[in-house]
């Protein structure tokens, strides 16, 4: 049985859409390029739709790094302004792999640990602000679903895969 029986039924399973963030870009806080990306996918019913659960992203160019995205604070503070602009990861990213708890590892404060010998995990600091988050970002899907008439069925479904996912990382 799948970790997440839910996420089947996304969209991303068929295409996915994979997005180069540029060091560059990070260092020098440059969101443009990014927003450029994201905002068309937001902007029309017809868009949102074609890639609901299709987006993931990469951080280019920090291989050499041996910290996780979320540790370095210049990746943190230019996904925070990000989002400022574009909340609506919860509708856009593919739910089959990491990227939905990815977003929130840069989102919410937290740290590596070791869950087991050789195996090693996210630890979120504040599980009050991760939930916060998590609404927040609700909130923002469900208005871009009003403000774009997009179909309840769909947000239900999106709702459910997020709920199964936050379900089965508490388990």
């Amino acid at each position: 049985m799948a970790k997440y029986p839910r996420a089947q039924f996304s969209p991303a399973k068929d295409e996915i859409l994979a997005i180069a963030i540029m060091r560059e870009s990070v260092v020098k806080h440059d969101i443009r390029p990014l927003l450029d990306k994201l905002l068309p996918l937001a902007a029309t019913r017809e868009a949102a739709i074609a890639w609901e659960g299709k987006v993931t992203f990469f951080f280019d160019g920090w291989d050499q790094d041996p910290r996780e995205t979320a540790e370095i604070p210049a990746i943190r503070s230019y996904f925070l302004d990000v989002t400022a602009e574009f909340p609506y990861w919860f509708h856009f990213v593919e739910k089959v792999g990491d990227t939905f708890w990815h977003v929130l590892r840069l989102l919410c404060r937290g740290h590596r640990e070791q869950v087991r010998p050789g195996m090693i995990g996210w630890q979120f600091d504040d599980h009050e602000e991760l939930f916060r988050q998590i609404n927040l970002l609700l909130s923002y899907m469900n208005g871009l679903h009003d403000q774009l008439g997009l179909p309840a069925e769909m947000n239900e479904r999106i709702s459910q895969e997020i709920a199964q996912l936050i379900e089965c990382s508490f388990e």
